[in-house]
């Protein structure tokens, strides 16, 4: 390959988050990225318009997918890798398949849950997490509109059922839904305790509010237990990363064999 020609760029997409906390998730796992990949550009894109408006109103520029595909086209790159950390391939993914950028190869890797493998990764990577006898409850994000897309989360919820007695799996929208908070309530009648577990990326707005919140409907006032833990998001779990790393190689992969890049 001639030294002029760039390594190929990676993007990680993320969906957004408003706090810097939050954002600093997604920088640690573009640090992990760089450490294997050294040499390739890596860079960060927004996808949701609302958190994106809502920081530059602050003052926090956010690049959004199109504007970081842009750059990278005016530095001279014509082959990127896009990775979402995405938990599901719904709206968002749909949208980040969608984009284009005239005179620039790009391949896409999965999200977490793309399969069956994927799947039982995931709950392996949350397993050493998870307690006996204490109830624990996946905090998923669901989505109400598209149910087609609630589809992995209830065959995470299936599996999760068969791997472990006290993993409860619900969702803030769609399916599971909260109905699965009852079972949750049930179980604290003996023990008088239950454990959330975010499986969102970073701990944004829904963890904070629907779940953790003050108000009569938070799962935390739903299911009632004296005394209630929230665990890390899985942007902290090193194993999940794992999981997108896979995932990222695998589309890059596919860029070396496709476009015969060494």
């Amino acid at each position: 390959m001639s030294q002029s020609v760039k390594l190929p760029a990676i993007v990680l997409a993320v969906f957004g988050a408003s706090s810097a906390a939050a954002r600093e998730v997604y920088s640690s796992v573009e640090a992990r990225v760089r450490a294997a990949y050294p040499g390739h550009e890596v860079a960060c894109a927004y996808l949701s318009r609302r958190i994106v408006s809502e920081q530059r109103e602050l003052g926090v520029v956010l690049p959004t997918l199109p504007e970081t595909l842009i750059s990278l086209k005016e530095a001279g790159h014509s082959r990127v890798v896009v990775q979402p950390l995405l938990v599901v391939p719904g709206e968002e993914f749909a949208a980040v398949k969608a984009v284009e950028c005239p005179e620039m190869i790009l391949e896409i890797g999965d999200p977490l849950l793309s399969s069956q493998n994927d799947i039982d990764a995931a709950l392996a990577a949350i397993a050493p997490q998870v307690r006996k006898h204490v109830p624990h409850v996946l905090i998923c994000h669901g989505n109400r509109k598209h149910p087609e897309y609630n589809e992995p989360l209830m065959r995470l919820k299936t599996e999760a059922e068969k791997v472990f007695d006290n993993l409860i799996v619900a969702s803030v929208e769609g399916q599971p839904g909260t109905g699965p908070l009852e079972r949750a309530k049930e179980m604290t009648k003996l023990h008088d305790a239950v454990v959330f577990i975010p499986f969102m990326m970073v701990a944004g707005t829904h963890v904070i509010g629907d779940v953790m919140g003050d108000q009569s409907q938070s799962w935390r006032n739903i299911v009632g237990a004296a005394k209630t833990t929230c665990l890390d998001p899985l942007g902290k779990n090193t194993a999940i990363i794992d999981i997108y790393l896979n995932h990222l190689e695998a589309a890059m992969q596919k860029l070396r064999e496709e476009h015969r890049y060494d």
